[in-house]
């Protein structure tokens, strides 16, 4: 793997998704190809990280994996014998074209209007040890996804509000915070993951310690 400064692992501009590059970056994942298998444990194995240990099912992640590089006969037996390509992510089927949050452009480089955007949705959420912070729950999230996809009218497809609840709800279970008022993403972790391309730093400290 090539590594940039400050440590991280290159990540290609043709993966979309936050989460898988915070795993490349991290060295966790290639940026090119891996086993499906490997995929789905390593996977499963961060969001067990999670507070409350959640739990992403590998055959879920398996399943989806298999099919992100394409629907096509030739892609799919591609990517159930050589694994999936994590640079070639975007344009895929699972990809939203345009119709998601648009945080991060087409070079891979996060758009600061769209985190300002997304920081518009954000509520004050009170924490379980009594502070508070910027954060969205679920509520909110609905919210932020129903905006997203109103306003890619006249280019979207139907499935792309379904394809949301892939991503920032699954982020809320993975990367969540328990708090009185119900479980949230606290703003800074998600503009960490986008920017720095980091998980929480409490997640990190379970994956060192082996939980």
């Amino acid at each position: 793997m090539i590594k940039k400064s400050g440590g991280q692992h290159a990540v290609s501009a043709n993966n979309p998704c936050p989460f898988l590059r915070a795993l490349v970056a991290a060295g966790r994942l290639a940026d090119d190809r891996e086993p499906l298998a490997k995929v789905a444990a390593v996977v499963a194995t961060i969001a067990r990280a999670g507070d409350g240990r959640p739990v992403l099912p590998r055959t879920a992640v398996f399943a989806i994996a298999s099919v992100a590089n394409g629907l096509g006969p030739l892609s799919l037996a591609q990517t159930q014998w050589h694994g999936l390509q994590l640079n070639a992510l975007r344009g895929g089927p699972l990809d939203k074209k345009g119709a998601g949050s648009g945080i991060l452009d087409a070079r891979g480089a996060v758009d600061a209007k769209e985190l300002s955007r997304l920081r518009g949705f954000a509520r004050l959420k009170p924490g379980a040890d009594g502070s508070s912070e910027l954060g969205l729950g679920l509520a909110e999230l609905r919210a932020y996804m129903d905006a997203n996809f109103a306003r890619a009218a006249g280019r979207r497809r139907m499935i792309d509000r379904t394809l949301m609840i892939g991503e920032w709800p699954v982020l809320l279970k993975v990367m969540g915070k328990e708090g009185p008022g119900g479980r949230y993403l606290g703003l800074q972790d998600v503009i960490d993951l986008f920017r720095k391309r980091i998980l929480p730093e409490r997640m990190n400290q379970r994956l060192c310690a082996g939980r």
